[in-house]
């Protein structure tokens, strides 16, 4: 591999990430990068310690993370916390379960081929959501599919199990036994508020969440705007059969399912309902949400 011009790199690895296979990856990540960029390394050791690391970092022109989308999430709430004019650039190295970011940035799953993209690859800015005052980079949902998210957090630790099949099992879980839609007031940027009854609603960067669910299949990262999608709420046996065309994002014709973009969305309910930010589970009555445009600057692969 050829250096390139990315500056001083801090890389914070997440040993922990993917039932700790990262950990073993660790001399490995060391190897393919000795010699290409001048770099420090430096390994989280609990819950929020990527977020401190990468807020006090000193010196450095990208922060690269290792691990999953749970690990991409606090790097980013780290160098959002820094000052607009000292926040370094960012990327990232796929070794969790979910890895939805990485499909928006269009690296690779494939770790050799991944540092190859990102030490050649070219700098560009993204959008970053804000939901509540935390940063995401490619999802937040709010209703059914973030129950699932947490039903998905259970299933990691218990079934050892990763990605979309996961996700699938979780789903299915949730389809079954914790099947109800909420009743909430939703505003659209400027526009009034709305009583609505709906199953999901997702805003997004990214057309992936939950390991490779297509909930916005347009959606682009650097246009300004959130892809939401709303499902109003329907029967089980209609969530059951439709599953597949959402899994696919092939769902935009149904008359139950809203697609649209927004820079500004906020919701209300009268009782708290569960939330995820790139796979980061919440519960409040309040969801304030808006997008941050070309917050952030990023290393993205070189087009072939």
């Amino acid at each position: 591999m050829r250096p390139m011009t990315l500056g001083r790199a801090l890389i914070i690895i997440n040993p922990a990430a993917r039932h700790g296979e990262t950990a073993p990856l660790i001399p490995v990540i060391e190897e393919l990068i000795d010699g290409t960029v001048e770099h420090e390394t430096v390994l989280t050791e609990r819950p929020g310690h990527a977020t401190e690391l990468a807020r006090e970092a000193v010196g450095f022109h990208v922060i690269i993370a290792v691990g999953g989308d749970g690990t991409a999430h606090e790097v980013l709430n780290g160098i959002m916390a820094r000052p607009e004019d000292d926040r370094p650039a960012m990327s990232i190295l796929p070794t969790g379960s979910g890895n939805d970011w990485r499909r928006t940035l269009g690296i690779s799953k494939d770790l050799v081929t991944a540092v190859r993209q990102v030490l050649s690859g070219e700098r560009k800015r993204v959008d970053v959501g804000v939901c509540n005052g935390t940063y995401f980079a490619n999802s937040l949902a709010i209703g059914l599919d973030a129950r699932v998210t947490a039903k998905a957090v259970e299933f990691k630790v218990t079934t050892g199990w990763s990605g979309l099949p996961l996700y699938f099992r979780a789903l299915m879980y949730v389809l079954l036994h914790q099947f109800y839609a909420h009743d909430v007031r939703v505003k659209l940027n400027d526009g009034p508020v709305q009583e609505r009854d709906i199953l999901i609603m997702a805003l997004t960067n990214g057309p992936t969440y939950g390991g490779g669910f297509f909930i916005n299949p347009k959606a682009i990262d650097d246009d300004g705007l959130l892809d939401m999608c709303i499902i109003d709420k329907i029967s089980l046996p209609s969530a059951l059969w439709r599953l597949p065309f959402v899994v696919t994002g092939k769902h935009k014709w149904m008359s139950m399912v809203h697609m649209q973009r927004h820079a500004r969305v906020e919701l209300w309910s009268d009782a708290p309902v569960a939330g995820q930010v790139d796979g980061e589970v919440l519960l409040s009555d309040h969801y304030e949400v808006s997008v941050i445009a070309a917050g952030l600057e990023v290393i993205v692969p070189r087009p072939e």
